[in-house]
């Protein structure tokens, strides 16, 4: 029997890249998007509800910038740039995290089939503190 209804999933990607005040090919996750219904067989198609970003050593930033491609470039935009304040940890203030809403249909038709994987790229407002992109997640659903 066929399942119905909407499902939700999430990519977790967890990294150590120093962040700048300009997006670089260098700092960026890749979330691979696999629903466990249709497995890795064709391109992702999904709505992604959310994103979240996780910087530590971020003392000096007070906002994050977040852009998603489809490709590892960062040169085809499917989420444009989208800045939020960082919210510094109640007992870690240096640790600082943002949340973006997005729910936006996607669907990541670039080569090769199939491609289930998309960019997220960041970059602050200041970089002082030697920022590092420590995690983000991608809510998603089918």
């Amino acid at each position: 029997m066929a399942r119905v209804g909407k499902f939700l999933h999430h990519s977790e990607v967890v990294g150590t890249q120093a962040v700048a005040t300009g997006f670089s090919t260098s700092v960026k996750h890749d979330h691979t998007l696999i629903s466990p219904n249709r497995g890795a067989n064709g391109h992702y198609f999904g709505i992604v509800n959310g994103i979240e970003i996780l910087l530590t050593s971020a003392t000096s930033a007070t906002t994050v910038t977040v852009r998603l491609c489809k490709d590892p470039l960062g040169d085809i935009v499917i989420v444009p740039d989208v800045t939020a304040t960082l919210v510094g940890g109640v007992s870690t203030p240096a640790t600082k995290s943002a949340v973006f809403r997005v729910d936006m249909p996607i669907r990541q038709d670039l080569a090769p089939t199939p491609n289930n994987t998309l960019y997220l790229f960041v970059k602050v407002d200041d970089a002082t503190s030697n920022p590092i992109f420590t995690g983000s997640q991608i809510v998603w659903q089918e």
